[in-house]
């Protein structure tokens, strides 16, 4: 990638729950976007880099671009729309309606040791990015009637119906992942979440099956649970997300990361390698989330293209954030064990390029990934805008 090489010498999102919302860490500013009849998105990386060292819950706001500047000042205030988006309050909505979900979907039942040990991991908090990508990729992309937009009930209902049961499954593969990654054959870690890990309580055996039973499962859930779209999509939907777990997607990621440490390579070689890595282990599963979010709200093949290019640079951008944060923050702040890619002697965008490159690779890639949904409803698109700038400012 170009970004990644080295120089020469060197919409008010509708998940609605009657729930709690989740305490979960997320910015919670209340922001505001402006926009005119010619808004482009662009970002100021320097900006965003000195806010993020300066706060640990940054705003995820985007600079507005002022290119109307033949434009009259009157005029374009007048045209001007204000819109408030608070991401806390939305990400706390969606979390409590995805929790209450995957609990009814994964019941505690015999034999009780398997269904313990997947409730585990799976229900043990987490940031549901997933999901929320899914559900906000469904929103951006679905009409929905008039009387759907003025009943909240409603559009709960079709969300629930249509997209939920995706959303679900993608959460539960990740946990897989989760499962199967801090093993003592792979990552070997002891927390996750601030947690035991799955291992660690249950044992190897069980958290082996557990990862098993919800990777099943995840298929499962899908055919069985997506009412109202045409089978059609539902199988477009059960074969992104399919591509994105196996040889090409998830294990070829882990594969090629697993035979990459203590391997000397030249920094080019590098790069390409832990780009690899990265897309295949991280990016390829945000991508599923939000194409398959896509798919089932009836989105056309342009705009499941773009979307699929957004998701690809954010997925890019949160696995560099990872690397940033690894060397950066303790094991509490992140709530598993800090500094494991340096002393397994990974290799990583900060020990190739160091810290401040890095972070402005992400940066970059954030700028990309907003600069594809200019071309969607601004409104409904909110969701999706802050979500990508939150990747970047998070601290855990």
């Amino acid at each position: 990638s170009p970004r990644c090489r080295t120089s020469a010498g060197s919409s008010r999102g509708s998940c609605t729950s009657s729930g709690v919302s989740s305490n979960r860490a997320f910015p919670s500013q209340k922001v505001k976007y402006a926009f005119g009849r010619q808004q482009k998105y662009a970002f100021r990386t320097q900006k965003a880099r000195n806010e993020r060292h300066t706060c640990p819950n940054v705003s995820v706001t985007p600079p507005v671009n002022q290119v109307d500047v033949d434009e009259n000042e009157n005029e374009r205030e007048a045209n001007a729309k204000q819109l408030e988006f608070d991401l806390k309050d939305h990400m706390g909505k969606c979390i409590a309606l995805v929790d209450q979900a995957l609990d009814e979907a994964v019941p505690q039942q015999y034999p009780e040791t398997i269904h313990s040990a997947m409730r585990h991991t799976l229900l043990g908090g987490g940031k549901r990015i997933r999901p929320a990508l899914c559900l906000a990729a469904f929103e951006l992309v679905h009409e929905i009637t008039e009387e759907e937009r003025n009943d909240k009930v409603l559009r709960k209902s079709f969300l629930l119906r249509k997209c939920m049961p995706t959303a679900c499954a993608l959460e539960m593969i990740h946990t897989m992942s989760l499962i199967h990654d801090d093993l003592p054959c792979l990552d070997n870690d002891d927390f996750r979440r601030g947690n035991p890990t799955c291992h660690k309580i249950f044992g190897e055996d069980m958290a082996i099956l557990a990862g098993d039973a919800l990777l099943a499962l995840s298929f499962e859930y899908i055919a069985r649970e997506t009412k109202d779209v045409s089978p059609e999509r539902v199988l477009r939907v059960i074969s992104e997300v399919g591509r994105s777990v196996g040889s090409v997607g998830l294990v070829g990621g882990q594969v090629v990361d697993i035979q990459s440490e203590k391997k000397k390579m030249e920094p080019e070689e590098g790069l390409k390698t832990l780009e690899y890595i990265h897309e295949h282990k991280t990016a390829v599963l945000l991508e599923a989330a939000v194409v398959s979010g896509a798919l089932l709200g009836g989105a056309t093949d342009e705009q499941v293209e773009l979307l699929r290019m957004y998701a690809r640079d954010i997925g890019l951008a949160f696995q560099v954030q990872d690397d940033i944060l690894d060397v950066t923050q303790t094991t509490e702040q992140l709530g598993k064990t800090a500094g494991k890619d340096l002393a397994s002697e990974k290799t990583t965008y900060p020990s190739l390029l160091g810290l401040e490159k890095s972070r402005e690779i992400a940066d970059s890639l954030i700028e990309d990934a907003l600069n594809k949904l200019s071309s969607f409803d601004y409104e409904k698109s909110l969701p999706l805008l802050t979500l990508a700038k939150y990747i970047v400012s998070r601290n855990k």
